[in-house]
Formats: C-alpha cells, structure tokens, sequence
C-alpha cells in the first residue's frame, strides 16, 4: 500500500513539476506577473527558463523512479531533499523581506508538504525473521 502511494507521489511530483517546467520554459513573463514580480530586467526570463530545465528533468527522473521506487530511492531522497531546501530557503527570504509571503507562500506551503509525504512514504527496510 505505502509503495503504492511512493508511486503516485512521484508521478504527481513528475507531473507538477514538469508543467511547471515547461511554463517556466516557454513563458517566464506570466510567471513572473502571477507571482507578483515586476519590472525585472529581461535577463531574468534566461534564468527563469534555466530553472525550468531543471525542473523538466527533475520529473523525468521522478517518472523513472515510479516504475521501482525501491530500486531507484534515491530519487525518493531527491525530492525529500529538494523540498526541504526549498522550505529553508522560503523561510529565510521570507524572513529577510526579499519576498512576501504572496509570493513565495504558495511555493512553501507545497514543498513542504511533499517533503513531509515523501518522508511518510519512504521505503524503510523489512527486518526479516531468520528461518
């Protein structure tokens, strides 16, 4: 049942992150208006793009890892990782006053959550009986 949810988990994960991605990629200016970005210097959509690459391959390798979540965990690690780095650094220009909590709120909210599903997910050895 719980390598079930792994699963589904990384396949959502894959699939988010991948649209996420492809927006990034293909239209950085609508992503930086809805999170309330203004008047950036056209040189950010580069590296916006650039993120979303990332992203893109990111769930590639989450889609590989759905297939065996066990034989692939590291992936499993990944995304416990990415999610919690995330929610630092969310916190942190939070705390700053880089950002408002309308612009990143959304971002740590979520990656928070898929850390703590990962993590309640993650496939813990069996302890076998001896025969």
């Amino acid at each position: 049942m719980k390598l079930s949810l792994l699963r589904y988990l990384l396949i959502i994960d894959a699939l988010v992150l991948f649209l996420l991605g492809a927006l990034l990629i293909l239209a950085p200016g609508q992503v930086e208006r809805a999170f309330h970005f203004q008047d950036l210097p056209p040189a950010i959509s580069y590296i916006i793009g650039l993120w979303g690459c990332v992203f893109a391959t990111l769930a590639i390798g989450y889609l590989v890892a759905a297939t065996d979540p066990l034989r692939h965990v590291v992936w499993v690690q990944v995304g416990i990782a990415r999610g919690v780095l995330e929610c630092i650094l969310g916190v942190v220009y939070l705390a700053r006053r880089v950002v408002t909590f309308q612009q990143a709120g959304f971002g740590l909210v979520v990656a928070g959550l898929i850390s703590i599903a990962y993590i309640l997910c993650y496939p813990r050895q069996q302890k076998t009986s001896a025969p």
